[in-house]
């Protein structure tokens, strides 16, 4: 499949199966290449603008950050140590850090970084530089950033403790709002996802590096966000609505075919 980077530059890629379930995009672009298709006013996981779109992502970020915090109390103990890879301005580290757990998170971007240092959040570039094991970590929407997605994940286990908690939320490329939308699909994010996958895709990838799965949950809002994105990405009139519709829909269908939009995984780290 040929997509666009439809949010920054217009360029196109190509998006290729490079295993069961596990799709890559082309050409290959490496971490300091790509650093500069973030550097936007406009990348809503960092922004701060007045947008419809930004405004859309803040509130349903804010919602999500209550329900991930929820599923963090129920898999692990007060004040047990939580990394976030990927953790962007920190929101959900610091409502962690709220609720008694010990926190830190892995970021890259310089911009970001200094936010992070505000809100007083620690943070690593690397996973390599963690001093000592943690109690779990999450990748929330930042796995299917990286071109080293079997290394992060043998270093996750590495600094995970004994019978350690991974989560990884991803997009879901079998979804319905996905075959729907085919190249003009939001969440293929072309060229900031550099992996991509079905939910057995997931997995096979993480299990194969000593995790058990343990259950999964969808993120209904993400199939939302995500068609009225691609509407607009698409240049339709009444993009908001048209793609409100077929997010819902999306949601709907997913009750049945168990194919939702994005889903949280649940690993534990085995013996």
């Amino acid at each position: 499949m040929i997509v666009k980077d439809h949010f920054l530059t217009g360029e196109t890629f190509e998006i290729k199966k490079v295993s069961k379930g596990v799709m890559s995009t082309f050409p290959k672009i490496d971490n300091k290449k790509l650093k500069p298709y973030y550097n936007s006013k406009s990348y809503y996981s960092h922004n701060t603008t007045k947008s419809i779109m930004s405004l859309l992502y803040s509130w349903s970020s804010r919602f999500m950050t209550k329900k991930k915090i929820n599923l963090i109390s129920s898999l692990l103990k007060n004040k047990d140590s939580l990394l976030d890879f990927g953790c962007g301005k920190g929101d959900f580290l610091l409502a962690a850090k709220k609720r008694g757990f010990d926190v830190a998170g892995i970021e890259f971007l310089s911009d970001v970084q200094k936010e992070l240092n505000k809100k007083n959040i620690k943070f690593y570039e690397r996973l390599e530089q963690l001093s000592k094991a943690v109690s779990a970590i999450t990748f929330w929407h930042s796995l299917e950033h990286l071109n080293d997605v079997n290394q992060t994940l043998i270093l996750s286990r590495k600094n995970l403790k004994e019978s350690g908690i991974l989560i990884v939320a991803v997009p879901n490329y079998d979804s319905f709002d996905s075959k729907y939308y085919k190249s003009f699909w939001a969440a293929f994010d072309a060229p900031r996802h550099r992996f991509h996958f079905n939910k057995r895709g997931i997995i096979n990838t993480v299990q194969k590096h000593g995790f058990k799965h343990l259950y999964n949950k969808p993120m209904f809002l993400d199939a939302i966000y995500i068609s009225i994105l691609s509407e607009k990405y698409k240049g339709s009139k009444m993009y908001f609505i048209k793609g409100l519709l077929v997010g819902l829909f999306s949601n709907l269908s997913a009750l049945f075919t168990k194919q939702s939009s994005s889903n949280i995984f649940i690993f534990k780290k085995t013996n």
